[in-house]
């Protein structure tokens, strides 16, 4: 154990403030609350983890169905997905669903997205939403089982010969007709070592971008919802876990506008801590990863759009190891939440504060702190004690 990483503390960031948004989050909330089966997830207390830990009340937002979906992603896919189609037509940004859908069918529009699971699935039932195609391509690794659940959204699912990242060179270069949209998580520009996408014209890299931060305001909405089921109570603390970085960077920018008075911790693998390595060196940092229950944080660097929020607005990156991971899930799913390993990663990662570090967070015996659970649970092996 004395071999991990520390907890990284970034002082500036409790008056650091997120840049105003150049959005419109009602026209998002809207957009949403127009899809099929929308309703805000749970917010769960836990009294006994928050005597456990000593704050004064610990919330869960509990992601394990999101439109029946298994996580959170579909928030983000659906509305990249609209404002990609309203800017490829022409239409008005206010138009609602139904004449999305017909504009969509008319132009015979396809939507196209690579994955390693989830946005995968989330982008094929925006599609089966619009009523058009979807054309989703998965790495050589996916397991079977994964495979046959982003198919059953009604999407053609395409298995690369190789990794993820060839799988999203196959995705963009199938996806470059005139029908074609890509409705990606992930820009290209974040992964310049890949030899087929590190000519990327300026251009291309700042469409790439913009479509990804049009993903990454949809995620919004969840916190939004926070804010409104927590009332009066303002959140002194929220953990959210980081892949990439995406959703972190909508954690951050919603808990660190104007006027609130959040600090934000984010978590990662023990064996994949790409922004807690970029934390500590100042920049952003390629590593190397190993296998980790937690597979949807198994990233090698933070995207370069997340990365200029994280460095600014994160309190404090921790790490935490497999074993804790799974023991997290094992206490979620004893008060009824099915979480998966990284839905489980922010408890764990609260319970790895020490009383010096929620010192220095300002956490006290009357604290409410939010932890985002961003994952149904899956099939794992049990990892070993540690």
């Amino acid at each position: 154990m004395s071999s991990r990483q520390h907890v990284h503390f970034n002082p500036k960031a409790k008056s650091w403030t997120s840049p105003k948004p150049t959005y419109s989050p009602k026209a998002i909330d809207r957009f949403h609350r127009s899809l099929p089966n929308y309703e805000p997830t749970p917010l769960v207390k836990l009294e006994s983890l928050a005597n456990e830990v000593g704050v004064g009340a610990v919330y869960v937002k509990n992601e394990t169905s999101r439109f029946g979906l298994p996580a959170f992603k579909i928030l983000g896919a659906s509305w990249g997905a609209f404002r990609s189609i309203v800017e490829k037509l022409n239409l008005p940004l206010d138009s609602d669903i139904d004449t999305v859908r017909d504009a969509a069918q008319m132009h015979q529009l396809t939507l196209y997205a690579a994955t390693e699971g989830n946005h995968g699935r989330a982008v094929a039932r925006m599609a089966a939403i619009l009523d058009v195609a979807a054309e989703i391509h998965v790495p050589a690794s996916m397991h079977p089982s994964t495979i046959k659940l982003i198919g059953s959204e009604g999407a053609e699912v395409v298995v690369s010969k190789g990794r993820y990242e060839d799988a999203m060179h196959e995705a963009e270069a199938a996806s470059k007709h005139d029908k074609g949209i890509m409705v990606q998580d992930t820009a290209f520009g974040d992964y310049q070592s890949v030899p087929q996408v590190s000519h990327s014209s300026p251009t291309e890299i700042a469409r790439q971008l913009t479509a990804l931060k049009w993903i990454v305001d949809g995620y919004g909405t969840m916190m939004r919802e926070v804010d409104d089921q927590l009332g009066s109570t303002n959140a002194d603390l929220v953990i959210a876990p980081v892949g990439v970085g995406s959703f972190a960077q909508s954690v951050v920018s919603h808990f660190k506008r104007n006027g609130a008075f959040t600090s934000m911790i984010t978590v990662e693998p023990d064996t994949a801590a790409c922004l807690w390595k970029s934390l500590e060196n100042g920049e952003l940092t390629d590593i190397s990863t190993t296998g980790t229950i937690m597979a949807g944080l198994n990233c090698g660097c933070p995207s370069t759009i997340a990365w200029e929020l994280l460095k600014n607005g994160v309190d404090a990156s921790l790490t935490v190891s497999d074993y804790e991971a799974h023991e997290a899930v094992q206490y979620l799913q004893s008060h009824g939440i099915n979480a998966g390993p990284c839905g489980g990663a922010t408890l764990a990662a609260l319970r790895r504060l020490t009383a010096s570090d929620k010192n220095k967070l300002g956490l006290h015996g009357h604290s409410t702190v939010v932890l985002f659970c961003t994952e149904r649970n899956r099939d794992y092996e049990v990892p070993m004690a540690t």
